[in-house]
């Protein structure tokens, strides 16, 4: 990365990448809708929630680069980095975390790459499975604040989440693997690619995000637009009114779980709900405001929980919450995602492997999209996608990892192991993401807040995204989790479109939900008068939003509208209010869920 890509208060694509090379125009297309969707991200990010929650809003000490007097006059930049093996699979199911499931180190492995384990006998002090779970068929407690406890009764534990079809790969890695007949892996495809970014590209050219998943899994078959386009529970192609074109499909068969071969499977983009660039910025904004804890307690578990960001106990949140609000406490500086802004794969720690006589670390091992800290200039890789491929005549069992530990009369207390299962991998490699410090007034100074709580009194809306309700019917059909994302919908001036869902949380105890209106807003807060916004009817929502749940209790609600755009409204971001009756708070826009095009 070059100081002059994060001195810009244009926002790059993941690892500067250049998906059109050779056409300057679809590049210059695809660059313009990047920054405008993570200028969105983050103006969101920085409203926060002041809708159904208090003291979580708004972040002012996390930094929209749009805002922002560049170049800065330090280049302070901050790498949080976590292993990419997920922390709440060991923490719920290990019998070294004193889990009652007692699952092998192995056991848990397992677990991670199918999704299942068979336990012989089943434990009697948990459980019975629950196969209609979404994701992996066991129960957990269902607390996890202040601690999780084993002592929590039994009847309210609930199916482990985040759900999916690799929905428990969590710490923004996921993968996929191919075994030979005999059960033995000859590859694992690695990815920690946003999916707002291929959402994006499609809108660009189908073709060319087709052409790239051929590229990326190299599995012999060459993958078509149509096998990644969105189909409805007929079958039939879904058009997406805001680009009047069919809609992708993020869960297509090329990109689902974690089992792929030569018909299905793989790992292009991520796919567990929370594993999103848009809860990546939220989380770095939420994790930016000051608690009033003691200094005994000012911990990653307590602060996640006080200030009701991300997801207690894994490796990712904690750490990445923990460590930017340390540098916002100790140094009085804001924070803003480095340029360009993104979650990235550091190589492996590849000391502990042992490779067969006559090959080398290349024959098994590559970047496959991304770039190295040597070719980026950093002290942080910038990978986006890596594999590991047997060469012919070998399967990853024929390398080991680990060392040998001497131990008494019986033998080494720790031995080598072959490679078995794609986790063994994922503990040896970390997942990061880079914050740079910017400089606040000398008279600024924050108050630490108390701990996040729900409203409970009638609160205007929390919008969280908008969608067209074909494409968000298809997609629940396709799987009851799939990944939403939040960016900007894209509207033409002059033009009406019916069937529009705008999901939002909403809190009310006299139950108004339905006399509730929607607008759209300027980013001055006003609203736009070009945009006439038609509530037509209001149904529950079982959905998962995306930006939501961050200490967020309220109830979510599908707005079914009609949305008209004169003919002289200006281009740009918009954002959308849900105005609540009865209400006495002035309502906040939720910035950047519309674009008026150009």
């Amino acid at each position: 990365m070059s100081k002059s890509v994060d001195f810009s208060s244009y926002y790059a694509t993941p690892a500067e990448i250049k998906d059109f090379p050779n056409e300057p125009e679809l590049q210059s297309t695809m660059d313009r809708l990047w920054d405008s969707g993570l200028d969105a991200a983050n103006q969101a990010a920085i409203v926060s929630n002041p809708w159904t929650v208090d003291n979580q809003a708004p972040c002012s000490w996390y930094v929209n680069r749009k805002e922002v007097q560049l170049p800065l006059d330090s280049h302070i930049v901050e790498p949080v980095f976590w292993t990419a093996f997920p922390n709440r699979l060991k923490l719920y199911f290990s019998q070294t975390e004193k889990s009652p499931y007692g699952l092998s180190v192995q056991q848990v492995y397992h677990l991670a790459d199918f999704a299942d384990v068979t336990l012989s006998p089943y434990p009697a002090n948990v459980p019975d499975k629950d196969p209609s779970n979404n994701g992996l068929p066991f129960k957990i407690p269902s607390k996890t604040c202040p601690n999780m406890s084993w002592q929590e009764l039994q009847s309210t534990w609930q199916g482990y989440d985040p759900n999916g079809p690799r929905g428990w790969l969590d710490e923004y890695c996921e993968w996929a693997v191919t075994r030979n007949k005999d059960g033995k892996i000859t590859k694992i495809n690695f990815t920690c690619e946003n999916p707002e970014y291929w959402y994006t590209l499609w809108k660009v050219s189908p073709s060319r995000v087709a052409e790239l998943y051929t590229q990326l899994l190299d599995n012999g078959t060459t993958i078509t637009v149509e096998d990644l386009q969105l189909k409805d529970a007929n079958g039939e192609l879904v058009i997406d009114p805001f680009t009047d074109a069919p809609a992708y499909n993020p869960l297509n068969k090329w990109n689902v779980g974690t089992i792929a071969d030569s018909e299905k499977g793989g790992a292009v983009h991520l796919t567990s709900p929370p594993n999103t660039i848009g809860a990546e910025i939220l989380l770095a904004s939420q994790a930016t405001l000051l608690r009033d804890l003691p200094a005994q307690q000012y911990n990653m578990q307590r602060l996640v929980c006080a200030g009701a960001f991300g997801r207690p106990y894994r490796n990712s949140d904690p750490h990445i919450g923990f460590q930017v609000n340390q540098v916002i406490k100790n140094l009085t500086v804001k924070a803003m995602l480095t340029n360009p802004l993104g979650l990235y794969l550091q190589a492996p720690d590849f000391s502990s492997y042992t490779f067969p006589a006559g090959t080398q670390l290349s024959d098994w091992f590559s970047i496959v999209r991304g770039r190295a800290a040597l070719d980026d200039g950093e002290s942080y890789d910038q990978i986006l996608h890596m594999q590991f491929h047997a060469p012919e005549g070998f399967t990853l069992e024929d390398v080991t990892i680990g060392t040998t530990v001497e131990g008494g009369a019986s033998g080494p207390s720790q031995q080598p192991q072959a490679i078995k299962y794609a986790g063994q991998i994922a503990e040896t490699f970390k997942v990061g993401i880079a914050a740079s410090a910017v400089p606040s007034e000398p008279s600024q100074k924050q108050q630490p807040l108390p701990n996040v709580i729900a409203k409970t009194s009638e609160c205007n809306g929390y919008p969280a995204m908008v969608i067209a309700e074909n494409v968000l019917n298809a997609m629940m059909a396709v799987n009851q989790n799939p990944p939403f994302v939040s960016f900007p919908a894209y509207l033409n001036r002059n033009t009406s479109y019916q069937n529009i869902v705008v999901q939002a949380g909403y809190v009310s105890p006299t139950g108004n939900v339905t006399q509730a209106t929607v607008k759209a807003c300027r980013e001055d807060g006003s609203v736009d008068s070009n945009i006439i916004i038609v509530v037509n009817q209001v149904t529950n929502s079982n959905g998962t939003p995306v930006g939501g749940g961050s200490g967020n209790s309220a109830g979510y609600y599908n707005f079914f509208v009609t949305i008209h755009v004169e003919a002289g409204a200006e281009s740009g971001l918009r954002g959308v209010i849900v105005k609540n009756p009865a209400s006495t708070e002035r309502p906040t826009p939720m910035p950047g869920l519309l674009y008026i095009n150009v």
